[in-house]
């Protein structure tokens, strides 16, 4: 209870800042830490029922209205388990769909719109596989926010290529899919 209090006077509180205030952050650059829930889409909903993940990044202005920096982050998609299948000759196959981690390492970049409130930006790099029967691959996260002050809500979709490999006891011992992980995810976002 103690902790929705305070998220919500942090909200509260970052509904007051003035524009000045967050134009004032962008133009000094800083560090952001953020952290996010996502639903698995596309063939990641397969192998996947639910992704989180954390990412830390340091932000400077290079030009009016646009920020970069580097990018180091942590994602996790949690695994459906054993899947049973039975093929057209009624044999039985087994596939364990594990856990996969990565840990993005980006370039990002934002800009800002309206009185510094909207951002788009995009995150680029590749996703090192850290656990899990999953690929590294390349990274993209384009994402859109909305600047509250200390506080930025975010929503964006991430693609990490490279597949999986996962292993099975009929295909011949393993099962491939190519189109590696993606998700919608949304989060929050702290300036400092």
């Amino acid at each position: 209870m103690k902790k929705l209090l305070l998220f919500t006077a942090l909200v509260i509180f970052s509904l007051n800042a003035k524009a000045q205030d967050i134009e004032d952050k962008i133009k000094g650059g800083g560090f952001y830490v953020g952290a996010n829930i996502g639903m698995p889409i596309s063939a990641a909903a397969d192998v996947a029922s639910f992704n989180f993940g954390f990412d830390v990044a340091y932000l400077f202005e290079v030009i009016d209205n646009l920020e970069v920096g580097p990018l180091l982050g942590f994602t996790h998609f949690i695994g459906d388990g054993e899947y049973y299948a039975y093929s057209s000759s009624n044999v039985e196959f087994r596939r364990d769909y594990k856990d996969a981690s990565f840990l993005p390492i980006a370039a990002s970049a934002r800009y800002y719109f309206a009185d510094h409130r909207f951002f788009g930006g995009i995150d680029l790099g590749v996703a090192v596989n850290v656990s899990g029967d999953a690929k590294t691959g390349f990274y993209a996260r384009p994402k859109f926010g909305f600047d509250l002050g200390v506080v930025a809500l975010i929503a964006s979709f991430q693609n990490i290529s490279g597949g999986v490999d996962y292993g099975d006891t009929y295909y011949g011992g393993t099962y491939v899919s190519s189109s590696g992980f993606n998700s919608f995810n949304f989060g929050v976002e702290f300036g400092f």
